[in-house]
């Protein structure tokens, strides 16, 4: 019965051509480590990402890049009560090869939790990759290239409907400023039906807008607003605690709703397949990716229709197909590598693109302290 289960779903998945799955990307959240103190509690801690990811691109739309380097962020967190925590730091960036630091950010960040059954972040947001936005829509770059956003979140957990609202005030200006003022919002919607121990089915909607205007500075850029927007169905099943299947399928969309369109185009489609294996501590994914004038301002520049490599030419059908590995093993408390493989051979025009990622991160954080503040 459960075998005829599978290939029924496999069946629909495939008819309607939009399966969807990538990595499962717990490895980079930002509350890892993070667990709610008592009462007037004081802790410190120390969060390390070491990165060496290379990718080389051949395909006619993306360069490619190479990182190496490390951020730390030291910080503290403090506890007013079991429902209100606050944290403050710093996160510094630097890319190996380079006399430089690359970036040091403030690291501010207030929770409230069970607010009405929802979760309040203010300040420097659980975001990026943490967000479990589809690749096309949120670029996987930005765990390095921009690891904090900023602003206002509120997500609600549960087991049959989550979701997750955010805003990132991603460029702030003031009074004749010469650039534009630059603000992300984005959504996370799951309905889960079906919660069980072996399986477990999903409705999906995600959504991010990427606004660019403003009215004190003297850019002459014209404003602009993109939207992207997916809807999917995802369903695992666990075949024990080590191994379990996850299908999945999305359909994305891209709007621009500018003025002066930003790449000359007014909207785009693109259908992302993919099967991925989890077992132990290795990932298996297969994926299959085919568009037509797809865009996404915050997304994975691999799956536009043009790109930095391509600007302005636009290849309108894009086809490509991936397989990725990718091993997860702790090394020691709190310590944990992380590599991946990536292939993505496009089938118009016959090229390879690769991807090698290696990560170590490491969290240290000091026993809790009763603080008397009166």
């Amino acid at each position: 019965m459960f075998l005829r289960q599978i290939f029924l779903l496999c069946c629909f998945t495939f008819l309607f051509n939009i399966v969807y799955s990538q990595y499962e990307n717990s490895f980079f959240d930002h509350d890892k480590y993070e667990k709610t103190l008592d009462s007037s509690h004081l802790k410190f801690h120390f969060d390390n990402l070491s990165y060496f990811r290379n990718a080389e691109y051949l395909s006619r739309v993306d360069k490619g890049s190479t990182y190496i380097g490390f951020q730390a962020m030291p910080y503290v967190q403090y506890s007013f009560n079991e429902k209100a925590q606050i944290y403050g730091g710093f996160n510094l960036r630097y890319d190996f090869g380079n006399p430089a630091v690359q970036s040091i950010e403030p690291y501010f960040k207030f929770t409230y939790d069970d607010v009405l059954h929802h979760n309040i972040v203010f300040g420097s947001l659980n975001g990026t990759l943490q967000h479990k936005m589809i690749e096309p829509l949120y670029d996987y770059e930005k765990a390095i290239t921009d690891r904090f956003e900023q602003g206002l979140q509120i997500s609600k957990p549960g087991k049959y409907l989550t979701y997750d609202a955010w805003i990132d005030w991603h460029d702030m200006i003031y009074h004749d400023d010469p650039k534009n003022e630059q603000f992300v919002a984005g959504y996370n919607v799951y309905l889960n039906p079906i919660s069980t121990e072996k399986n477990k089915l999903s409705f999906n909607a995600q959504g991010i807008t990427v606004h660019s205007a403003g009215e004190i500075d003297i850019n002459s850029s014209p404003n602009s607003v993109e939207y992207n927007f997916a809807y999917g169905i995802e369903y695992t099943h666990f075949f024990n605690e080590h191994t379990n299947l996850f299908m999945s399928g999305h359909a994305a969309f891209y709007e621009d709703r500018s003025d002066n369109k930003v790449h000359g185009i007014i909207d785009g489609v693109g259908q992302l397949g993919v099967l991925r294996l989890t077992h132990k501590d290795y990932q298996f994914v297969l994926n299959y990716w085919d568009s037509h004038q797809f865009q996404g301002p915050w997304g994975e520049q691999l799956y536009h229709s043009t790109g930095n490599k391509s600007l302005p030419i636009m290849y309108d059908y894009r086809k490509m197909v991936g397989a990725r590995v990718g091993y997860e093993v702790t090394i020691g408390k709190n310590l944990v590598f992380l590599n991946r493989l990536g292939l993505n051979y496009n089938v118009h025009p016959n090229k390879l693109d690769v991807t090698m990622e290696n990560y170590l991160r490491w969290h240290f954080s000091t026993k809790k302290r009763k603080v008397n503040l009166d």
